[in-house]
């Protein structure tokens, strides 16, 4: 399943088309589905999902499907609500489940949740679009310290986001990360070396990919950064192997507290030998430009055995 109506459709439309080119097509009949009228478009041919019993009928024939692959970023799969009306239909999908999608959908109740686990964050607060403007400038004046980090709570691919160095600059932010969300996110920057650990689970076992350091030309790993080449990812990630070791085991940890399955990136901040998480990502990019590939190539896996296991994997 591809698109959506959130920000993040044209990535969600990428990552499917890559997961369709690597799937293995001899063990698997494959259908694009488009959340869009949840419809299967091939060519000038199209189809609509009856949502009764997500069946798909062409040509007379019925189609039941075994299992989902989503590729859906933002609303409705980052969230959770997807994966209820699928839990409703009996149809497993290769993502976490409603609880994981919904925590970790909200950035900073995610921190909240796995604060009381000794995971490390940055000091932050939020806001809704109704609170007093002149009075959360203040607070963010008073409570936290220059540069902060202004972004949507519950967005994805940096959309929104914006890096404030000066309190002259944070209306204009906070302007703009309402644009994508009703509620937003004021977070002190962590000036440091950004890594990403992939975790999925392979053949029944919850595994850390090699790590990604993030070199961003931009001011942060923003979505130039991410999708149109203005970083340059290092996998292996080159840093020390103990201090890596360390953050993928905290990765694990996360995935096991938050009750993941799936595929899931979760993104850190390294500084000073201690390590902070950013955010947790329940539905990676899976496009040519995506992070998590690059992981499974440096751990030893094709695009096809990656996206095989995580089919095999919700069959279970």
């Amino acid at each position: 399943m591809a698109g959506g109506p959130s920000a993040e459709a044209g990535v969600s439309l990428n990552s499917a088309k890559v997961v369709c080119q690597y799937l293995d097509n001899e063990k698997y009949n494959i259908y694009k589905i488009l959340l869009e009228g949840y419809e299967w478009r091939e060519e000038r041919t199209r189809a609509a999902i009856d949502k009764n019993d997500f069946t798909l009928t062409i040509m007379g024939e019925e189609i039941k499907f075994d299992a989902v692959f989503v590729a859906i970023h933002g609303t409705p799969a980052e969230d959770g609500r997807l994966q209820g009306y699928f839990d409703m239909m009996g149809i497993p999908y290769n993502c976490c489940g409603v609880q994981a999608a919904a925590i970790t959908f909200d950035k900073q109740r995610t921190k909240e949740y796995l604060t009381p686990f000794g995971v490390l964050s940055a000091k932050a607060l939020t806001a809704k679009k109704s609170n007093d403007k002149k009075h959360l400038v203040e607070q963010i004046n008073s409570q936290l310290s220059y540069p902060v980090f202004v972004k949507p709570n519950k967005n994805g691919s940096s959309y929104g986001a914006s890096k404030v160095d000066a309190k002259e600059q944070v209306c204009g932010a906070i302007d703009t990360a309402f644009e994508y969300d009703d509620e937003i996110l004021i977070e002190e920057y962590i000036k440091g070396t950004e890594v990403t650990c992939g975790v999925i689970n392979y053949k029944g076992k919850i595994t850390a990919l090699p790590l990604t350091e993030i070199r961003s030309k931009s001011a942060f790993f923003d979505y130039k950064a991410k999708y149109e080449g203005n970083s340059k990812e290092v996998t292996p990630a080159e840093i020390d192997a103990t201090l890596a070791k360390k953050i993928q085991e905290t990765a694990t940890y996360i995935y096991q507290k938050l009750d993941f399955k799936g595929m899931c990136r979760i993104d850190f901040i390294i500084r000073d030998g201690e390590y902070y998480m950013l955010e947790v990502n329940s539905v990676p990019g899976l496009s040519a430009e995506s992070i998590v590939p690059q992981q499974a190539k440096a751990f030893g896996l094709t695009l096809t055995e990656l996206f095989g296991n995580s089919i095999e994997e919700c069959l279970k």
